[in-house]
């Protein structure tokens, strides 16, 4: 017996149930919001069926993957198991998605045993029956249900069956929300805006100017079309020429109309003469009148033929001046248009010339800088080899001095060298371990010193530095900083930036989100282990200040909502106000169900715009932001995330190809110059910042007065 059965003492007209869930289902379209219509939607399918449980999950065509949005009744382990679900995955369910592949309906007895079945439901419930049933769009996959009856509650075929009027209300429903939202960019991506520009120049070219091959294909472009307009102008002339002589030829038959108007009515003058003379008895006035008959018709012939003649003319130099009128605005419209294009290309021209000096400029002063570098890297060499070259000196006058007063007097010759010696050596000793000595003369064997680290990696925690600091960016400047207690270190971000980190515990790390492959590397480390909180910052290497951006947490596309609720685990307890943002939305409803679950209160944005007005709305203490926000409004928003009080921390979602360096540099040039502060300053506040979990962080008790 179906779940969908109608009652014995229901009227015969009653409403069928399917027809009344169709209803209902597209009332529940037409009162909530897209993304927010699958939950009651797939809660009325529950009530309408009689199943316990069920779950609507949503499928990415680009990544093969299928996705949890909606469940009701579903337990935490069989949310698991259908967060993500993946093809040949042998820790997923996949029955879900194998329904969807085949465009057919499953049901499981699950009380058989007979098929593996994630425990859906909390344990102690008696599983009944299972269906996955596909949610397709003709031949497009959309998704999947998945409906759990209990005992003792069992689906049939034919409860299957009566679903698919319904579900394609929520096949609608899953469109509509994946349909671009108003003002959100069109899925092509567009270009960056980034012109690519020698290390060192950042700041001379203007962010988003356009580059010269663009301008000069502009240019050609305009030259093409003013070329045509001018062949154009030419014909309209020569056919003007040609209306011209049209009306000059029907001037000339109108003149001639008027002479054979004139010649008809001589004619007709004669005539009545002649008749008169007939009736006066006028001999030969016979012979004359048949002639002037004759004459008068051949007259009457000629003028008929004429005013034909004249009509024709008179309808063409009609039609010529109308042809000519139409040639002359055509004519001005070109000449105007001419004049604005070659205005366009006369400034394009000049636009061009000046990117083309500003460009040349830019090259020199790299050229410049370069040189300089160059020549300063020259006379640190010269230094370093000079200070080598005392330092042996200064050895080898050590061991000749030891020599010279004999074994006896060594101990007064120590208590000679004492604090002095002691001091230089401890001076040297740092440098020591960059500069490589010159070979000296023999002297007393020494304790073998341990073996250099690579020159970027971290170097351990110096004598007498309390604190270490590990900045991930490419720009040595970093380790110029002064802070009372503290050692700064750069590691520059590349394929092995793990094993420089080996043997090493900073205090902090904190990262260049503008420098190439940071962002990567933040994933590379965290994939290897690395627990250390993140704190970011943009900079360039042109300026001595820094844009700090609180802390981040890295993520790859496809995004996995269990990844970010292992990230999110140190940061949000429940009640956490979250913003996600980014243009996926099957992406986003997944990860919203997933923390939901968890207690926090989550919102959703579909673009730029949305996102701003929640970030003033609800002041977020966790922004979960997809850097492909089109049109790279997602690296405008971080940098507009750190004028925030408190700035929020930040789960950066990016792809294997995306070039995050060069977003944020672009996005750092727009930046208000006014968030910017002193490298030093900003490593001194992060170190001022705790990075205890705020479940673990000690509550202050207070106690309050008894009331007698």
């Amino acid at each position: 017996m179906g779940i969908f059965r109608r009652s014995s003492a229901a009227p015969a007209l009653a409403l069928d149930p399917a027809a009344a869930l169709a209803d209902r289902l597209r009332a529940i379209a037409a009162h909530e919001a897209p993304e927010d219509a699958l939950q009651p939607a797939l809660q009325a399918i529950l009530e309408a069926t009689g199943a316990q449980a069920g779950a609507l999950c949503l499928f990415d065509v680009r990544y093969g993957l299928l996705r949890l949005a909606a469940e009701v009744g579903i337990s935490d382990e069989g949310c698991r198991a259908l967060r993500s679900i993946r093809q040949d995955d042998a820790r997923g369910w996949a029955l879900p998605l194998q329904c969807l592949r085949d465009h057919r309906p499953y049901l499981i007895d699950a009380a058989s045993g007979a098929h593996h079945v994630p425990p859906l439901v909390e344990a102690g419930a008696a599983l009944r029956s299972v269906a996955c049933v596909p949610l397709c769009a003709g031949e497009t996959p959309l998704g999947s249900l998945v409906l759990v009856a209990r005992a003792p509650r069992a689906l049939s075929e034919h409860d299957v069956e009566q679903l698919a009027g319904p579900l394609d209300e929520v096949v609608r429903m899953i469109e509509t929300a994946r349909r671009p939202r108003a003002g959100a960019a069109a899925p092509a991506r567009e270009p960056s805006g980034v012109v690519a520009e020698p290390a060192g120049a950042c700041d001379e070219v203007a962010p988003g100017a356009p580059e010269p091959a663009s301008l000069a294909a502009k240019l050609a472009a305009r030259s093409e079309e003013a070329d045509r307009l001018r062949a154009a102008l030419e014909a309209a002339g020569v056919e003007r020429a040609r209306l011209a002589g049209e009306l000059e030829h029907a001037r000339r038959a109108a003149d001639r109309a008027e002479l054979l108007t004139t010649s008809l009515a001589a004619a007709e003058r004669e005539t009545a003469e002649l008749a008169a003379a007939l009736e006066r008895g006028e001999s030969g006035g016979h012979e004359r009148l048949q002639e002037a008959v004759e004459q008068a018709r051949a007259a009457e012939a000629a003028r008929a033929a004429a005013e034909a003649e004249l009509a024709s003319a008179r309808t063409a130099l009609a039609d010529a001046e109308a042809r000519s009128v139409a040639l002359e605005a055509e004519g001005r419209r070109a000449r105007a248009e001419i004049e604005r294009l070659e205005l366009a290309e006369r400034d394009g021209r000049a636009e061009r010339e000046r990117m083309e000096k500003e460009l040349a400029e830019t090259r020199a002063r790299f050229d410049e800088l370069a040189a300089h570098g160059n020549a300063v890297e020259g006379e640190i060499g010269v230094l370093r080899e000079t200070v080598a070259a005392l330092r042996s000196e200064l050895r080898t006058l050590t061991a000749e001095r030891d020599r010279l007063l004999g074994a006896p007097g060594a101990p007064q010759a120590e208590t000679e060298r004492g604090p002095l010696a002691a001091e230089v050596e401890a001076e040297d000793a740092p440098a020591a371990a960059e500069l490589a000595p010159i070979e000296s003369p023999p002297a007393p064997a020494a304790p073998p010193r341990p073996a250099e680290p690579p020159p970027s990696a971290a170097r351990p925690r110096a004598h007498g530095a309390r604190r270490l600091v590990v900045v991930l960016d490419v720009d040595p400047v970093w380790e110029g900083a002064v802070i009372d207690g503290t050692e700064v270190t750069v590691v520059k971000p590349g394929s092995d930036v793990f094993a420089q980190f080996v043997g090493v515990t900073p205090t902090r790390l904190v990262v260049n989100l503008a420098a190439p492959g940071a962002l990567a590397a933040m994933g590379a480390l965290r994939a290897a282990g690395v627990s250390g909180r993140f704190w970011g910052c943009l900079a360039s290497p042109a300026s001595d200040k820094a844009l700090p951006l609180g802390m981040i947490e890295p993520a790859t596309r496809p995004l996995d909502p269990d990844a970010v609720l292992l990230v999110l685990g140190g940061y949000a307890p429940r009640g956490t106000r979250i913003v996600t943002a980014g243009a996926d939305g099957d992406t986003l409803m997944s990860l919203r169900h997933a923390l939901t679950r968890q207690g926090l209160s989550v919102s959703m944005a579909w673009d730029a715009k949305q996102a701003v007005d929640l970030f003033e709305a609800v002041r977020p203490e966790v922004v979960v932001l997809d850097l492909e926000l089109p049109p790279r409004h997602g690296y405008e928003l971080v940098v507009r995330l750190a004028g925030a009080s408190p700035v929020p921390s930040a789960v950066l979602v990016y792809g294997e190809g995306d070039d995050t360096g060069a977003g944020f540099t672009a996005a750092l040039r727009a930046a208000p110059r006014n968030g910017l502060v002193p490298r030093d300053r900003l490593l001194a506040n992060v170190l001022g910042h705790s990075e205890v979990p705020p479940e673990a962080r000690s509550q202050k008790v207070y106690a309050l007065p008894q009331r007698r």
